[in-house]
């Protein structure tokens, strides 16, 4: 089978692509870490020869749920194989504390679904996954692995599109080295695949849900047209309670201030995100 980085196995059994010998132990010791800075550190050196290793997919338990994960070319997927319970933790306590039974997430830019897969292993019963994606990379494996854990439609939505401020089409660009950099734009390219690019007030029309307990935005760079618009046009009431986003870019000062001028307060903030809570509601 060619393994690049860019394919994936959704052909072999569960379990084939097992994790072996030196990968094996140091994924195992990993996992028994306690979650702190200093064993962060250790994991960071434990995990290189899993990255620089021969095997590209690897089948693991992670959170308690059966996925199939590719050790290399998307940074996501890498913390999602060797860095569980390191990876996001701020971010991860803040979800597990905004969702309960019933809930609705919505996943913006899911990638290979790192938080989709951290809020179903909370177990809340009837809880509701939008997870959106403009790659077809990333969305064939969101799906293989939701059919490993026999999750269907309904309780998880997988929307092959991107997040705009208003009805396009976009042309979607992989990174050379690194899928979850993948952008969209609007300028049509003979390269590039074309997917839908739809406000958040559509999908939520679509998916029809009633409200967003919590959201996750990460679409490089195109929050804040996105964002604007639906605060524009949507009823406070579809406001999301919680949302996790990225400030720590060109344009993250305005996000937050963006954020903060429609009642949302900053109630965490870690390496790369922030946690921001609605104070109208």
């Amino acid at each position: 089978m060619n393994q690049s980085n860019y394919t994936f196995d959704t052909d072999s059994r569960w379990g084939h692509w097992r994790p072996r010998g030196l990968s094996a132990l140091l994924l195992r010791l990993i996992s028994i870490l306690p979650a702190n800075e200093v064993n962060k550190r250790i994991a960071y050196l434990l995990r290189k020869p899993i990255k620089q290793g021969k095997q590209l997919y690897y089948d693991r338990i992670v959170w308690g749920l059966r996925l199939r994960l590719v050790a290399r070319g998307n940074l996501s997927e890498q913390r999602m194989l060797t860095m569980e319970n390191f990876h996001d933790r701020k971010e991860r306590k803040a979800l597990s504390e905004s969702l309960g039974p019933g809930s609705v997430f919505f996943d913006i830019g899911a990638n290979a679904g790192f938080y989709t897969f951290w809020a179903l292993s909370l177990g809340y019963p009837d809880l509701r996954v939008v997870a959106v994606e403009p790659n077809s990379t990333m969305t064939e494996r969101i799906m293989f692995n939701l059919g490993l854990n026999k999750i269907h439609k309904g309780e998880v939505d997988v929307v092959e599109c991107a997040l705009t401020s208003s009805s396009c089409k976009v042309t979607v660009s992989e990174h050379s080295r690194n899928l979850g950099e993948t952008t969209t734009h609007q300028k049509t390219s003979k390269t590039g695949r074309q997917v839908p690019g739809k406000p958040l007030l559509d999908l939520i029309h679509e998916t029809k849900v009633s409200r967003i307990d919590a959201l996750k935005i990460d679409i490089e760079g195109e929050e804040i047209p996105a964002l604007s618009s639906f605060f524009n046009h949507a009823s406070i009431s579809l406001w999301p309670r919680l949302i996790i986003c990225e400030i720590f870019g060109p344009d993250g000062h305005l996000l937050q201030k963006l954020l903060e001028a429609n009642g949302y307060k900053r109630t965490g903030i870690s390496k790369m995100n922030a946690i921001f809570r609605l104070s109208q509601i």
